[in-house]
């Protein structure tokens, strides 16, 4: 067996114990606390745009030290945030403005759900899922080790009615644009992060105790540099 074989087989049997263990304690989905307001965006940064698109780079190793809340919501608003009074424009394109993400950010002691209007939380305790989503997600030693992994979930369903067959390929382009706001705005805080497509979203959605109709389709780790 080659070695590429080995470490699939090896992340098929890890997952496998992961879901096991994280799925039989969260069958039905995740209840989580009132919503709690982030600090205030910060809308005028100390770097160019230029400059953040330079020095963007997908860095997997982290410092030790959690995240402030307030940075964690920065990175929650660059991809999802509201730019407008009314709330309903956001900072990454979406079809026809339905908006079919959904952000969390998973913690060693928690899960955050992102609530754009208003610019809250919806939290609620949890052990430390990071080491389930690294299993369904290769073994990649950057989930496991990120002080903060921010989930883009995505919910396609909101779309079909105007786009029909269309809703899927829409949704993922969706996913990208969110993306890359967040690696961009870890770049201008001075943050490591990096983007992990290699992941197991329907398993890794049910670990999280996700809405039904949600599926994970991103994992961003992001913490301070090593």
């Amino acid at each position: 067996m080659g070695p590429m074989k080995r470490r699939e087989l090896l992340a098929g049997l890890a997952a496998s114990a992961a879901i096991a263990e994280g799925c039989k304690a969260q069958e039905n989905e995740a209840r989580f606390t009132g919503q709690v307001a982030l600090p205030e965006p910060t809308l005028a940064g100390t770097v160019s745009l230029e400059d953040v698109l330079a020095r963007r780079r997908s860095l997997r190793m982290f410092g030790p030290d959690p995240l402030p809340l307030a940075t964690v919501g920065q990175l929650l608003w660059a991809g999802q945030g509201t730019t407008n009074p009314a709330g309903n424009r956001r900072t990454a394109p979406s079809a026809g403005a339905l908006y079919p993400l959904e952000l969390y950010a998973v913690t060693a002691s928690e899960v955050m759900h992102y609530v754009p209007r208003g610019h809250r939380i919806e939290t609620r305790a949890a052990p430390d899922l990071r080491p389930q989503l690294r299993a369904l997600a290769l073994e990649q030693v950057a989930v496991g080790t990120a002080p903060v992994v921010i989930v883009i979930a995505a919910e396609p369903g909101r779309l079909v009615q105007r786009y029909g067959d269309r809703a899927d390929a829409y949704t993922t382009i969706e996913v990208g644009h969110a993306a890359q706001n967040i690696l961009l705005q870890a770049v201008a805080r001075g943050l490591a992060a990096v983007p992990i497509a290699a992941v197991d979203g329907s398993r890794a959605a049910r670990v999280l105790a996700l809405p039904q109709a949600q599926n994970v389709v991103y994992l961003i780790p992001v913490g301070t540099m090593a």
